[in-house]
This record gives structure tokens, sequence and C-alpha cells, in this order.
């Protein structure tokens, strides 16, 4: 394969930044300490911005008035009612909302929240069933009682989630939540290669300066395979480094007499959409150019046009043009994979284009989650998240949505989630998500 010109050299490469990974936290005070170490980062970047911004007042000059049934502080989630609509305390400060109790009934709430979002079921559930029977958790107590049932829930213990239904129901004096079915199964392995396809390698989910081992385990292959496949159905995102040695491997292949076949190119599309922006030139077009190439290859030429334009303002220069790929470059389905992970693994857009549909866990960095809401909060001021088939997001994961969240109320974006989860929604409240967006608790 010949060797394409360098386009970057080492000098304007960005720093790298790799995904993190969540750690088991064995011990219950480590994981409050990472809690509250998370908190102060976040808390240090919301005081930059302007209190009054994100606290308004209403015309009588007092805080907006608080929705039936929620309580102040105390690590359980509150709702306000603004044009017949229920959503979250967004015009309340996020400061108070991001505290992290260290005893009483927040401490239960905000602590079997955390453990939870670790991973750390167990703990979550020894700690809100020791909340419960010590019977003090006072306004928070119903709370505790609906995260325990989602808890159950989503570990799949329906006898467990029954007995507690009765109980629930004498105690409260009115009926349990419903048993959700979770549609979402745990990622798979991929599939073996079917007999014949031509050798390759697979794309990591996190394609950025490492990715040059793999992609020099295709160099190696193409010395002596005439045709050869690169598998992307993995990849959920790309940073400038990794864009720029992807659009390497297909210029090369473009004018070599070898033939190269793409599995889960789609995969890439929103990744790429994510790292780009419209008027901001960055160190490289790399991301411009590679996600047009895709686009010509998966024939989007209205959609290319458009994003030619873009990169056409962004760079002052004249817009690349649309034309046929080349005959060396096909494409292929990715992996095959169970309907359910694939419905997972990529955010779903609902019939109007301001609403998205989250499943299943988000960990990592979030995408292609959030590199898709940034992508919609383009084109629409105000957007819908239906979380009803969003299990749990990783702690980590919901500070960086934190960070976004903040960012596009800034631009004048509006994010409301739907159909959270108790456990879901009780980490919302603790990170202070629902300061900067809207937050509707699915109905018991």
């Amino acid at each position: 394969m010949p060797e394409p010109a360098q386009r970057l050299s080492p000098a304007r490469l960005p720093s790298q930044r790799f995904a993190t990974t969540e750690n088991a936290i064995t011990d219950r005070e480590l994981a409050r300490s990472l809690a509250m170490e998370t908190a102060a980062k976040i808390d240090q970047i919301e005081s930059e911005m302007a209190r009054d911004f994100l606290r308004p007042r209403s015309p009588a000059g007092n805080t907006p008035a608080r929705g039936t049934g929620e309580v102040a502080a105390t690590g359980e989630l509150s709702t306000t009612v603004v044009d017949g609509d229920t959503v979250g305390e967004e015009f309340l400060g996020s400061v108070d909302a991001i505290e992290i109790h260290t005893s009483g009934a927040g401490s239960v709430i905000d602590e079997s929240a955390i453990l939870f979002a670790n991973g750390q079921m167990a703990e979550a559930e020894q700690v809100l069933r020791a909340g419960i029977a010590a019977d003090d958790l006072g306004h928070a107590t119903q709370n505790a009682w609906l995260m325990l049932f989602e808890l159950l829930n989503q570990r799949g213990d329906r006898a467990a989630f029954e007995q507690l239904a009765a109980q629930y129901a004498v105690r409260f004096q009115t009926s349990a939540p419903a048993w959700i079915d979770y549609s979402c199964e745990p990622a798979r392995a991929p599939a073996a290669p079917a007999v014949g396809a031509p050798p390759g390698v697979r794309l990591p989910v996190n394609v950025d300066a490492t990715v040059v081992k793999t992609l020099e385990q295709l160099k190696t292959l193409a010395a002596s395979h005439a045709a050869l496949t690169l598998d992307a159905s993995a990849v959920r995102r790309v940073d400038l480094v990794g864009a720029e040695l992807l659009l390497r491997v297909v210029t090369a292949f473009k004018r070599a007499s070898h033939e190269l076949t793409i599995a889960g190119a789609q995969q890439l599309l929103n990744p790429l959409r994510a790292l780009i922006e419209p008027g901001r030139r960055d160190a490289s077009d790399a991301a411009w150019m590679l996600l047009l190439e895709l686009l010509r290859l998966l024939g989007r030429q209205a959609e290319f046009e458009e994003t030619a334009i873009q990169y056409c303002i962004t760079f002052e220069v004249s817009p690349p043009q649309w034309e046929p790929p080349p005959p060396n470059i096909k494409l292929a389905e990715s992996t095959p994979r169970h309907p359910a992970v694939a419905r997972e693994a990529e955010p779903e857009a609902a019939a109007d284009d301001s609403t998205l549909i989250w499943r299943g866990v988000i960990e990592g960095e979030g995408e292609p989650w959030l590199g898709r809401l940034a992508l919609q909060a383009r084109s629409s001021k105000r957007l819908t998240v239906d979380a009803l088939q969003l299990r749990r997001m990783a702690f980590s994961t919901a500070s960086s949505l934190l960070t976004l969240l903040m960012r596009l109320q800034q631009s004048g974006v509006m994010v409301e989630f739907r159909n959270v989860n108790p456990l879901l929604g009780a980490l919302f409240h603790l990170l202070g998500i629902t300061a900067v967006a809207g937050v509707q608790l699915r109905r018991p």
C-alpha cells in the first residue's frame, strides 16, 4: 500500500485524551470520595458562569415555586411546572443541587445513586434496604422505595420485586410501580467473519492515536492480499488524530490497486459530525474530509453537498465536488448483531428530529449519545431525550453530560429528559443536571 503524504506534523497534533474506564470501587467511602471530587470539578466550572444566569428570578423577585411533592436539598428529585409542562429545576442554582449529603435521608439517596452509577448494584441495594429498614428517611422514604424497585427490576429479580410491591402497597396505600421490560440486552461478542471473507482489521471503540497499530496490521496484510476489510462497526468516538489516520488509509486505497471493503461505515458518521463545527477552523481538515468521503461512499449526495458548503465557508476554499466513489472501495454491512443490541448501540431519533431515544447503559465518554445530542442542538433550540429504556449512566459520563448541558444552556438550547428512572434521576439531581435541563421522572 503506497505511503500517503503526511498531512499533520507531530507539533500540530492535538494532545491525546484517552477514554476512561469505570473502576470497580469496593469501598463505599472511596465511591463517595470520587463523587465529591467530581462535584468539586463541576463546581469550579459553574463558578466561571454568572450566578444570575443560572438562577434567574421570578417576576416577583423570588425563586420559582416548587412543584407538588418536591423537597429542597435532600437528594430527592424535584420538578417545576412551567407553562403547563413538568420540567426539572433548571431555574434553580446548580450550586445547591450539586451538594452531596453526608448524613440523613440525603446520604442514602446520594450514596445509592453513586454506587449504582459505578455499577455496584449489590452495594446500592444494601444501602437502600438499610435506609428503608431504619425508617428515618422522612420525605425521602418513598423515593428510596422507588429506587429499590428500579434496582430489582434492572437485575431481573421478579420475585423480590413482587414481594417488595406487596410491602409497598401496605405502607403507602397505593399500587406499586409496574415491572419494566428492558428490551436492550448486554452487548455480545461479535460473530466470527464469514468463511471466505477478505482478511482485515476491526477498529476499536475509540479511534485516536492508538489506532495506528491496527492500521499497521492492515498495511501488513496488504502485502499479501489484494482484497482487505476494515470493520468500523464498533467505533463510538473519533478524535482529530484518529480521523487523520483513517483518512490517510482511505486516500491510499483510492490510489492503490487493492480492494477495500468497509463494514459499518455509518458508525463513523455521528462521531465525525460531533468532531467538526461550521466556522471553527481546526488544525486539520481531516475530520471534514473523512466525513465527505464516507458520505460519497454511502451515496448521500444531498448531505454531501450541504457539508461541502459548510466546509467551504469554514476553511475559505472551494467546496469539494460530488463524484462517484472509487470502484475499489466498497461498503458492507457491519458484523451481525442481535437486534436489541443494535438499538442499544445507536441513538434513535423519533418522528420529529427534536426527540432522541436513549437506551441501555451509557459509559465512558458517552459517545455516540452526547455527540448526537450536541449535533441536534445545532438545528433545534428545544430538544427532548426519551430515557424510558435508559437503564444506567456512569458517574463520569453523567459529569460529561452536565458540562455539555451547561454549554447548550448558554447557547439558548433547552433539553428535557423524559421517563427517567428513579436511580438515574437521583444521580441527575445530585450532579446538578436538574439545574440546567428539564428532568421528568418515569411515572410509577
